[in-house]
């Protein structure tokens, strides 16, 4: 055992500092390899606690009122269970907005309350397939822009292909009239597409048959001229006149196509050997010549034919499915390759009865001047028929005349000739019994009581709907405003400010950039012309944009709230 000096060194001189050893580090405790993965685990366990508190606090703020709410369902006292916790509820078809717990009538059109389940699809009147409600800001930043539907006059065009051709009642065949066979001795007209006056030599042609009937001809007349002043009548009787037999002779000549100045030519000159000639009977275009100088030709055998053609006829063709769709004197416009750009314009003349079994087309012709002779038989055109569609098939079976009004107006209307409300556009008596209205002076119907502030406050307006179509005008609606789904055309129909109704609608053919309606919409009656598309993919998209009704009953009795009634 070592002894300190005062100077706090050991008998051996050395350092007090020296003459302790420093604990070494092997003799520190080791930690296992269980005891550092316990650590990490702490150390992870302790920082996922701070995470899920940090998110639990979170969740708590995101569903602060939903918890609340079932919170004020549990501590709720048994007898105070709220009005809206029926599974059943009533609401009014006309007024989907008005919906209360208890069985009623509508405050707005004193109709039943009908009854449904909660979270049932809502009914909606006969013809309407949705219904949505935009507010104003929706509305202004979907860009919704409207218009009325009104009368206007629309042409359904139809395009066709056509031919010049020769009209038919200016065409005249030339032939041979005489006896037997004749030779043509003399042809004037050398070619086809000659252009001939009327009465212009075409041909000269002899004939025995008719040199022994001009023989004939001059014989009585020489027997007259030798005729004694002094023959009695008995004597005229047996030998023949031989005035009355030159008549004949010459009536016999012009049979075979001889004028009268030709028989006076005949009998002036005295000469047998005529040749007789072949005139034109109209002026015009030699446009066929079947023969040739020298030839023979028989008696009815075709020499030339001639056509006037200062006037020309157009003839189109027009598919079976189509030519309903034309009538006589209506407007068609032909165009030719040969003049781009001009317009040969016209009416309809005539419809042929019979259909082309093999092109399944009818002949529809109309009549052109043609004092240029521009036109060539032969030529194509392109044919344009435009029908007016109130004249159209559907329009004239489907469309019903209503009532008109004005000075001669009836004065009451039955419910079969009114049909449907002015207001709703519904079926009388779908709704319940019609209800009758003095307006005016007339006796009308509504469907119901909510209806007669709306008639009453702009009568005009209502009253334009039993108007009759103006003449040759139909009811349209634009083409941006029709949407399209494959099966169906639907229109939104704004019935209120912000609510819209999408409503079926039977269309004709579109005419431009208007649709003609045949059926789903009224005159005066606005439609969503911009913004439609995107009306319609709100309610298919966003079901909560739809009319949802507000329950009276559900208020709060502390904080009651007054339902917004539309109609």
């Amino acid at each position: 055992m070592a002894v300190h000096g005062p100077s706090g060194q050991s008998d051996s001189g050395a350092p007090e500092s020296f003459a302790r050893p420093a604990p070494s580090a092997a003799n520190e405790p080791q930690l296992t390899r269980w005891q550092k993965f316990r650590m990490v685990v702490k150390v992870v366990e302790l920082r996922l606690r701070f995470i899920a508190l940090m998110a639990a606090t979170g969740l708590v703020f995101a569903y602060w009122d939903t918890l609340w709410n079932h919170y004020e369902k549990w501590s709720r006292p048994p007898g105070e269970t709220h009005a809206a916790a029926s599974d059943t509820e009533h609401y009014c078809p006309m007024h989907p907005t008005v919906i209360q717990a208890e069985p009623g009538s509508c405050p707005i059109c004193g109709m039943p309350l009908s009854k449904r389940k909660k979270g049932e699809k809502e009914t909606l009147p006969a013809g309407v397939l949705a219904r949505v409600s935009l507010a104003p800001f929706r509305v202004a930043q979907a860009g919704v822009r409207t218009s009325e539907v009104n009368y206007a006059p629309l042409s359904e065009t139809m395009t066709t292909v056509g031919t010049i051709e020769v009209d038919e009642r200016l065409l005249k065949r030339i032939s041979s009239k005489t006896k037997g066979m004749a030779r043509v001795d003399r042809l004037l007209v050398n070619f086809t597409g000659t252009k001939v006056k009327a009465g212009e030599p075409l041909a000269e042609v002899y004939s025995p048959e008719l040199y022994q009937a001009i023989q004939e001809l001059l014989l009585n007349q020489s027997s007259m001229r030798k005729q004694s002043p002094m023959q009695t009548t008995l004597g005229r009787s047996v030998l023949g006149d031989p005035g009355e037999l030159v008549r004949l002779s010459g009536e016999k000549l012009k049979l075979w196509g001889i004028t009268q100045a030709q028989v006076d030519q005949i009998l002036r000159e005295g000469k047998a050997d005529f040749r007789l000639p072949i005139l034109a009977p109209i002026g015009g275009v030699v446009i066929r010549k079947n023969v040739i100088e020298g030839e023979y030709v028989s008696e009815g055998q075709a020499l030339f034919e001639i056509a006037d053609l200062t006037h020309v006829w157009v003839k189109a063709q027009v598919f079976e499915n189509q030519f309903s769709l034309v009538r006589v004197g209506q407007s068609v416009e032909a165009t030719v390759e040969a003049y781009p750009g001009e317009v040969f314009s016209g009416k309809v003349a005539f419809i042929d009865p019979v259909l082309n079994s093999e092109t399944r087309t009818v002949t529809v012709r109309y009549d052109l001047e043609n004092a240029d002779l521009r036109l060539r038989p032969g030529m194509f055109a392109t044919v344009t028929l435009k029908t007016p569609v109130a004249d159209t098939p559907a329009f004239r079976s489907r469309i019903v005349s209503r009532p008109a009004l004005g000075t001669a107006r009836r004065a009451s209307l039955t419910v079969d000739e009114q049909k449907v409300c002015l207001v709703t556009h519904a079926k009388l008596g779908s709704m319940g019994t019609p209800i009758p209205i003095e307006l005016q002076g007339q006796k009308l119907w509504m469907c119901c009581e909510g209806c007669e502030e709306k008639l009453k406050g702009e009568p005009v307006k209502y009253l334009a709907r039993l108007a009759p179509a103006p003449r040759d005008e139909v009811l349209t609606v634009p083409e941006s405003a029709v949407i399209d789904t494959g099966t169906k055309k639907v229109v939104y129909v704004e019935t209120d400010p912000g609510v819209f109704e999408g409503r079926e609608v039977v269309l004709g053919p579109i005419s431009g950039d208007r649709y003609p309606v045949l059926d789903g919409l009224s005159p005066g009656e606005s439609v969503a012309t911009s913004g439609s598309f995107l009306i319609d993919a709100e309610n298919r998209l966003n079901p909560k944009a739809a009319v949802k009704p507000i329950a009276a009953a559900t208020q709060s009795a502390a904080a009651p709230a007054t339902p917004v009634h539309r109609h």
